[in-house]
C-alpha cells in the first residue's frame, strides 16, 4: 500500500503543473486573481478556467457565450477568453499566465 501512495504523490504534482494558470484581465490593474469573481458573482469556489466559470453560470440557468472578445486578434485564441453571461455586454476576460508575463514586460 505504501509504494502506491508514494507513486500518487509523485504523479499528482506533475499533472497539476501542466494545467495553465488563468487570471482576470483588468483595465486598471492588468492581471488579477480569479478570487475576485467569488465575491463579485457570489460563487461557492474559485473557478479554475473560463470553461469552469461558464459551467458555474450554466448551473444557475444562465445563457453563456465563451470566446475571444471583440476586435482581439485570432493569435490570442485559447490564451484570452471572454465569458459573456446573459444579454449583458462584455463579461470577465480570462488570460493565461503567458499573456500576463508579456503584459508585465
Amino acid at each position: 500500500m505504501r509504494p502506491v501512495f508514494v507513486l500518487l504523490l509523485l504523479v499528482t504534482p506533475l499533472a497539476s503543473a501542466q494545467q495553465p494558470t488563468w487570471y482576470l484581465l483588468s483595465r486598471e490593474e492588468g492581471c488579477v486573481d480569479l478570487k475576485l469573481l467569488v465575491d463579485a458573482e457570489r460563487l461557492s469556489r474559485v473557478p479554475v478556467s473560463p470553461e469552469d466559470y461558464a459551467q458555474m453560470m450554466r448551473e444557475r440557468s444562465e445563457k453563456v457565450t465563451v470566446g475571444l472578445p471583440p476586435n482581439v486578434p485570432s493569435e490570442f485564441n485559447g490564451k484570452l477568453v471572454q465569458v459573456t453571461v446573459g444579454s449583458e455586454e462584455g463579461g470577465p476576460v480570462f488570460v493565461k499566465d503567458e499573456v500576463c508575463r508579456k503584459l508585465r514586460k
